[in-house]
């Protein structure tokens, strides 16, 4: 008498072969080797520098001792460079000359004082001081050159400014996360962006892999064998999991990401592994061939990618960006990896990325489910 064959040897055996059915996919394979091969190379070849100073070049004013009590006197983040004449400043700036000094070579904003700007200055006389700021330089940076100017000429004057202000800690309120003296290197930017997109190479693949098993109806042949819908949709949703998860530990392990809380960043990763799994799901039972599959996990993948390009960029996120199912993802991993928060500063960004993980797993259950009983 032959014994009942239980639902996870079942499950188990249709893992086992999707793997194997994963392996054999030539293309599907030497893509998912190189997308891992350029994803690490790039990141160790990203910089790893962080440069918070803003170099600003200062002509015209040759008294070294002058130099020296505004350089006293600059605020943190700006690094005054000097330069011989307005010419040399103004060739600087525009790209047409490379000095040999290494912080002349990067300066994008300069200010060239005239020869009598102390002498009518001290006289509080007026006096034209010429600003040259190249093209590529934010808007907000040149409003500043502004109050930087003024700032100066009453510096150089020796008086106070006409505006008093209470103090510091209660006038300037930083709104979202200062981050001033703790910036991430363009390195340590990319991390969340590219172990993201090996997430999303997973997606493709196993889309894909749905997609062509639906089409060649290898579905409706597991289900004349002991195997039930709900073992082959939980069988899916396992592979996608797994190899997801497999890629991604393979990725941060060759970019050195877990050497900070390594529980808490798998147990993202993790999350991140099923989320990505539902919704190749939900793209692999509408394809039909690998165009209209690759159509498909686009639509899905440009959404999802956007909150690891902002994270790219200082600042608050806007309301839809944090709407979006990879938003804590790619916040838990930035504020891990990068700033080292702990399990108690992540648990809202993992309680969201759960629900998503359930939300878009059930969805994808429910519309595979229908594919494949329609078949």
């Amino acid at each position: 008498m032959n014994r009942p064959v239980s639902r996870f040897s079942i499950i188990a055996s249709i893992v086992r072969k999707d793997i194997a059915e994963y392996g054999r996919d030539k293309l599907w394979a030497f893509l998912t080797v190189m997308v891992l091969v350029v994803v690490v190379v790039l990141f160790w070849l990203l910089p790893n520098d962080v440069n918070e100073s803003i170099r600003v070049g200062v002509s015209g004013l040759e008294d070294s001792s002058v130099l020296t009590a505004l350089e006293s006197a600059e605020e943190e983040g700006l690094l005054l460079v000097p330069f011989a004449t307005a010419a040399d400043l103004e060739a600087v700036v525009a790209g047409d000359a490379t000095p040999p000094d290494q912080d002349q070579a990067k300066t994008a904003v300069g200010i060239a004082f005239p020869e009598d700007f102390l002498a009518a200055t001290a006289a509080g006389e007026a006096t034209a001081v010429t600003v040259f700021i190249d093209a590529a330089v934010a808007e907000e940076i040149r409003t500043a050159i502004t109050s930087i100017v003024r700032e100066l000429a009453f510096a150089v004057a020796g008086t106070e400014l006409p505006v008093s202000t209470l103090a510091a800690d209660e006038v300037f309120v930083v709104l979202g996360e200062d981050r001033l003296g703790n910036q991430a290197s363009a390195r340590d930017s990319f991390r969340p962006l590219l172990v993201f997109l090996v997430l999303l190479m997973e997606m493709f693949i196993m889309a894909s892999l749905i997609a062509k098993e639906i089409h060649e109806r290898t579905v409706t042949a597991l289900l004349v064998s002991p195997a039930t819908v709900g073992d082959v949709l939980a069988a899916k949703g396992i592979t996608g999991a797994l190899s997801g998860m497999a890629q991604a530990v393979i990725v941060l392990v060759a970019i050195n990401a877990l050497s900070v809380q390594p529980l808490l960043i798998l147990t993202l990763m993790l999350l991140g592994a099923v989320m990505v799994s539902g919704t190749a799901m939900l793209a692999g039972s509408t394809g039909k061939d690998f165009m209209s599959t690759l159509f498909t996990g686009m639509l899905f993948m440009i959404p999802l990618m956007i909150p690891a390009f902002a994270a790219l960029f200082p600042g608050t996120a806007s309301a839809w960006i944090r709407a979006l199912p990879s938003y804590p993802l790619v916040r838990g991993l930035v504020n891990v990896a990068t700033f080292g928060d702990g399990w108690a500063e992540t648990l809202p960004e993992l309680g969201m990325l759960l629900m998503w993980c359930v939300a878009l797993f059930a969805l994808g259950w429910m519309v595979l489910k229908r594919k494949v009983q329609t078949l």
